[in-house]
């Protein structure tokens, strides 16, 4: 038995739709296949040429999945959101050079210490360890409280974050191509603050991967799931 037929054994993989087992090379259970619809082309990030790959809309199920695992402590399916994220950026074929890093958007101490976690670094954990890349825990810091995205309106979020990332590594990220991974892209204004620590240490080719993909209308719909 290989280890990755081990891995599934003691945590068979999940439908990131409905949350029952799925087949070991699939993201969604047979049940969910047709009724989840076509997932999501890759694109650029908002404000930024940067490549964009995201598994799902907001506007879905899949947001209480996620939703599930942020805030009720499902951390069980990291490693199945994980896998979709994975197999999405795989297909993307925009990773298909050797040498990439993956790299989380970080969370101050305090904030990761009151939920217990960082669902992006978990997610970004899980992704590489798929795919058979790099995963770089503390590339980045959060170097102050930020409010939560969530809720706050588009102009808000551009300044709630600006600044807010800080690189703890540059060493470790010069001259290194990096995914870098959080739970969920709307306006891209945090993904934009901690890929500008990511370049100012001198990052090569930056990729940013996420579960979910939204707009503000689309998440104020999608609270209503």
């Amino acid at each position: 038995m290989n280890l990755e037929r081990l891995w599934l054994w003691f945590f068979p993989r999940r439908c990131v739709w409905c949350v029952g087992v799925a087949a070991p090379e699939e993201t969604l259970c047979a049940g969910c296949a047709d009724k989840a619809g076509a997932m999501l082309e890759p694109g650029l990030l908002p404000g930024s040429d940067m490549p964009l790959v995201s598994v799902f809309t907001y506007h879905s199920k899949a947001a209480k999945i996620l939703l599930g695992m942020k805030f009720h402590g499902a951390k069980n399916m990291a490693h199945s959101i994980g896998y979709a994220m994975a197999d999405a950026l795989a297909a993307s074929k925009l990773a298909d050079k050797p040498g990439w890093l993956f790299c989380a958007v970080p969370m101050t101490p305090a904030k990761a210490k009151e939920r217990g976690f960082n669902q992006s670094e978990l997610l970004a954990r899980a992704a590489a360890r798929w795919l058979g890349m790099e995963y770089a825990p503390g590339l980045l810091v959060k170097t102050r409280e930020t409010q939560a995205q969530h809720g706050l309106p588009k102009a808000q979020r551009l300044s709630n974050v600006s600044g807010a990332f800080a690189a703890a590594e540059p060493a470790l990220i010069h001259a290194r191509n990096i995914v870098l991974c959080d739970d969920i892209c709307t306006t891209g204004s945090t993904l934009r603050d901690a890929a500008r620590a990511l370049r100012e240490a001198g990052a090569g080719e930056i990729i940013c991967l996420t579960y979910l993909r939204t707009d503000l209308e689309e998440e104020n719909h999608g609270k209503e799931l």
